[in-house]
């Protein structure tokens, strides 16, 4: 169990992974947990948005730029009523990148420190938190797995992994790798479900942001003919 403080005024905000157990790669392991009744998702930004209603029937996600929720990291005591708010949350996912022109590996590492320390602290302070998985190429599997729970509701996002054919079949490598290790109740899928995937496990489709306006883009051209 986590218990350190090792700056002055905490400015590397230990806080929030107080309490947790930290993995191998000194990441704080999330709890599972069993949601039901996940009919739509609105990312962060949206969530502010006065127009949206019965927010209890509602799940929030961070499947948008790191710019829009940056602020959840800088501040997020400023937050947490807010998404107390919603029926459950997917936990934060800061960018990773992978590969020949992805991210050096300690950028990358931070971000999944930063989104697990997020979803421990939000955990902590009685918001409903999906884990949010990461699909990455198999040499990255290893740590991108890590800190996750198993047997447990879990979120994935497709955003920039469904138009070429061999980032399908990657997700589609790495989704199933997933199922292996975690045994997930049932997966949330935010955006296109790629053709090739024959998921093991139930999975809960969730139109991103970007289909709901594409989706609403096609309905006021319709409408003008």
């Amino acid at each position: 169990m986590y218990i350190g403080l090792h700056t002055i005024e905490d400015v590397m905000r230990e806080y929030l992974i107080q309490g947790s157990n930290l993995d191998k790669y000194g990441v704080p392991e999330l709890y599972p947990i069993n949601v039901s009744n996940i009919t739509d998702s609105v990312d962060f930004g949206e969530s502010f948005n006065r127009r949206i209603k019965n927010h209890r029937k509602l799940n929030v996600n961070f499947y948008v730029n790191d710019n829009v929720f940056t602020r959840l990291w800088n501040n997020p005591d400023k937050y947490i009523e807010h998404l107390k708010c919603f029926h459950s949350v997917i936990a934060p996912d800061f960018s990773i990148s992978t590969g020949l022109t992805g991210m050096p590996f300690a950028m990358n590492l931070w971000n999944k420190y930063r989104n697990h320390a997020l979803a421990w602290y939000m955990t902590v302070q009685g918001i409903n938190v999906i884990p949010s998985v990461s699909i990455l190429d198999r040499d990255n599997w290893d740590w991108g797995f890590s800190g996750l729970p198993k047997r447990s509701v879990l979120s994935c996002c497709t955003n920039g992994r469904v138009r070429a054919k061999a980032a399908r079949l990657e997700f589609c490598e790495g989704f199933y790798e997933m199922c292996e290790r975690l045994e997930p109740l049932r997966v949330i899928i935010v955006g296109h479900i790629p053709d090739e995937l024959n998921s093991p496990v139930e999975v809960i489709s969730l139109k991103s942001r970007n289909q709901k306006f594409n989706e609403e883009m096609r309905e006021k051209n319709g409408n003008k003919h």
